[in-house]
């Protein structure tokens, strides 16, 4: 059991050690909604330089000349106007969408909240939240495309996959077990209508290497997936979208 155990952190340094292959284990891609403007032109990103799976970015440099004037964000109440069907099938079994309506649109205003909390607490204050927007406004617009609740029981399959194998070896294998949640962004000038930057994300319930209490909850998974989006988020639009943020790891050894 002790040599399992060593080669489970093995394999979890070098997955995190390893930007690119995080995306080997990240929930897939969702389709473009037409929230986004430039749906069609977003490309797969580089894991060495972004958080999110595809972005879009406006080559005209004079619009983000133009962005750097702006000393306000407004951060938009998050949509779920174009959110699909549940897809996988254990969340459909556990969850009605009754209730998943219900706690998704609680999910938006708490990703709304920790977008303008990781704004307000940025390392570098370069621009103030307000509500409503103005003229001297940055506006970022969010959306929350799909969202299948994370199934207690598939949790409970994950782990026997790990007991059969190895710790942490439904990492990798047990997409359809977890749940998912992808969010659509963009980017935009009050003051001349430009949109400057969009981006797409999936996550799916993170991989616990030991145990992971959120592989037995449906939702609070994704309160902190939001987190971690929110100051991903902050750091993208801070630099521009030209300096390099990390993703957040593919697996963890805590216990939360």
């Amino acid at each position: 059991m002790t040599a399992r155990l060593l080669l489970a952190l093995a394999l979890l340094l070098t997955c995190v050690s390893c930007r690119s292959a995080q995306r080997l284990v990240k929930a897939f891609p969702a389709t473009p909604s037409p929230f986004l403007q430039h749906g069609s032109e977003l490309k797969k990103t580089d894991a060495e330089k972004s958080p999110f799976l595809h972005d879009w970015k406006n080559t005209n440099a004079k619009a983000w000349t133009e962005a750097e004037k702006r000393p306000h964000i407004h951060i938009a109440p998050v949509s779920i106007e174009h959110l699909r069907p549940m897809t996988r099938t254990l969340s459909k079994i556990e969850v009605g969408e009754k209730s998943r309506q219900k706690n998704v649109r609680k999910l938006a205003d708490y990703f709304q909240g920790e977008v303008a909390k990781a704004f307000r607490t940025a390392p570098e204050d370069r621009r103030e939240v307000v509500d409503p927007a103005d003229k001297d406004s940055l506006v970022l617009e969010l959306a929350i495309v799909e969202f299948n609740p994370n199934p207690v029981l598939g949790g409970l399959a994950r782990k026997g996959i790990n007991i059969l194998l190895w710790p942490g070896a439904e990492t990798a294998v047990s997409h359809k077990l977890k749940g998912n949640m992808a969010i659509e962004g963009r980017l935009r000038d009050e003051k001349t209508g430009q949109v400057l930057y969009e981006f797409a994300d999936a996550e799916q319930n993170r991989s616990g290497i030991i145990l992971y209490v959120h592989d037995y909850t449906t939702y609070t998974y994704f309160r902190k997936a939001c987190r971690e989006w929110a100051k991903q988020i902050e750091a993208v639009i801070r630099t521009e979208a030209k300096a390099p943020v990390k993703d957040s790891p593919a697996a963890t050894l805590l216990l939360w």
